[in-house]
């Protein structure tokens, strides 16, 4: 079942355990959803929504649940509350060497537009963007 988010609190230790870098900020643009199991949470997305445009912050599923179609039904919830917000764009950064991001949102239509060196700690960053409407 996928809920929205209005308190971080309830899906943080989530979050930190999947990217302990997350910092708790009470923006107006982020939005929060999560799949929940059982009031079990097992995956979650969050994008900023800023006007015409949104940023993929972050999407996980729980190890032991990936591959069961839980990262799509979110994605897939997401990208239908942006057409309903009137989007333009939806972007996002991943890390060159995650394949398997990389392919996920190929599938949902996502391209790659640049490369952002030395993005990340270890690496570079591919910039995808996707239209929305």
């Amino acid at each position: 079942m996928i809920e929205k988010v209005n308190d971080i609190n309830i899906v943080l230790s989530f979050v930190k355990k999947h990217f302990p870098q997350y910092n708790l900020e009470k923006s107006p643009y982020e939005k929060i959803l999560c799949y929940k199991e059982m009031d079990n949470i097992i995956g979650f997305i969050s994008y900023s929504l800023i006007y015409e445009r949104a940023e993929l912050n972050y999407i996980v599923v729980d190890e032991q649940y990936r591959r069961k179609g839980i990262a799509q039904a979110l994605m897939d919830y997401a990208i239908n509350d942006l057409k309903n917000n009137m989007v333009e764009n939806f972007s996002l950064e991943v890390n060159v060497n995650n394949n398997v991001a990389i392919e996920f949102y190929l599938k949902n239509k996502f391209e790659i537009k640049a490369t952002r060196h030395n993005y990340y700690a270890d690496g570079d960053a591919y910039l995808m963007v996707r239209k929305v409407r």
